[in-house]
């Protein structure tokens, strides 16, 4: 079943699933194919499940694994999907919702990761922070250190300093949207600041972000329409 949901959920993105497909997925679960990372999607319902009462969330008794991930979403609720937004809301989740104790600080110093190094050199050279896993800045791993960095951030257990750190390089550099999606814009915006025609996969990639805009991220919107260097964003960005 796992295996069959994420090859239609391949489908949809590429614009090749049936609207009656689709339409009967959705009726099962409006968001069966979010407009954010399906490890979200995944965590968000471990909360669902552990959550009781007519109230939401009770104060007690949740997974300390679940309380940070509550604060992570809190704390960039600016930056959520609005349908993001409104799950969390439906179990009585806003950002000034108390929900747990906020663990004591760490005191204990701890020495800044070299991955920080590679990242700054490698955002000053492209700008971003959107490598691929494979990616590897002066022969460190530097794909493999992000995406740990990402994954840590989503569970909460991120240090501030390496969070701010990273987000002072790239506001962008852990998305709440899917990754695949920010490193194809990142190739988009490429391709129609350059000199040379843009290619027929991107062509279609934009094409489904028209058809699809009402459900991406209002910071996605905004992406896309500004994609292109020049003032002429009527044919060059993604606005519908």
């Amino acid at each position: 079943m796992g295996k069959w949901l994420a090859w239609q959920r391949r489908r949809a993105h590429q614009g090749r699933l049936s609207p009656a497909r689709a339409k009967a997925l959705a009726m099962i679960d409006p968001w069966w194919n979010p407009a954010w990372p399906l490890q979200w999607q995944r965590d968000y319902h471990r909360l669902r499940t552990a959550a009781t009462g007519a109230d939401g969330v009770p104060p007690t008794n949740l997974p300390r694994s679940l309380y940070r991930w509550i604060r992570v979403q809190q704390e960039t609720w600016e930056h959520l999907h609005p349908g993001q937004q409104g799950l969390l809301t439906a179990l009585g989740i806003t950002p000034h919702t108390p929900v747990g104790e906020r663990p004591a600080l760490a005191t204990r110093p701890y020495p800044v990761s070299p991955g920080l190094a590679h990242a700054r050199t490698y955002a000053a050279r492209h700008g971003h922070l959107t490598s691929d896993k494979h990616t590897r800045q002066d022969g460190f791993p530097l794909g493999t250190w992000l995406g740990q960095q990402r994954r840590n951030a989503r569970a909460g257990t991120l240090s501030a300093t390496t969070s701010a750190a990273l987000a002072s390089l790239d506001p962008w550099w852990n998305p709440p949207w899917p990754y695949t999606w920010h490193r194809t814009w990142q190739q988009y915006r490429t391709a129609i600041n350059g000199s040379t025609p843009l290619p027929d996969a991107l062509h279609h990639w934009i094409a489904q972000q028209r058809a699809r805009w009402h459900t991406l991220h209002p910071h996605q919107q905004h992406l896309l329409t500004h994609s292109a260097d020049s003032t002429d964003h009527s044919t060059r960005s993604g606005t519908p």
